[in-house]
């Protein structure tokens, strides 16, 4: 079996993917800027860049966002969930994979966090 670790391409200790036995398994990403410093905005604005950071990440591992099979949603609040709802369906026009949201307070007093899972 072979393991293959995608390093964090921000300054911090973990991998933003590791892949093993078909499937890639992505790190929580939040909207964050490259030297790792949180980009605050709209619940869009931060749903929209978590997913183009996703789309990267899974691009490294050679897969892609319609190969997502499990999503994890973290908002801050459940008030948050229709204008997440609208920015995330935008990505999957082909269907969208299993999901689960659930409401946490997150680091750097964001409001959205997403990890997935995917197939390559």
């Amino acid at each position: 079996m072979s393991i293959v670790r995608y390093p964090s391409t921000k300054p911090f200790p973990f991998s933003d993917a590791v892949q093993v036995n078909g499937f890639v398994f992505l790190s929580g990403h939040v909207a964050m800027s490259p030297e790792g410093e949180p980009l605050y905005g709209s619940v869009t604005q931060q749903t929209r860049h978590i997913m183009h950071a996703i789309r990267e990440t899974l691009a490294r591992a050679h897969t892609t966002l319609n190969h997502i099979v499990k999503v994890q949603v973290w908002l801050s609040s459940m008030e948050h969930f229709s204008e997440f709802n609208v920015a995330y369906s935008a990505f999957f026009p082909e269907g969208f994979p299993a999901r689960s949201v659930v409401t946490s307070h997150l680091a750097f007093d964001l409001d959205v966090e997403i990890e997935v899972q995917a197939v390559v």
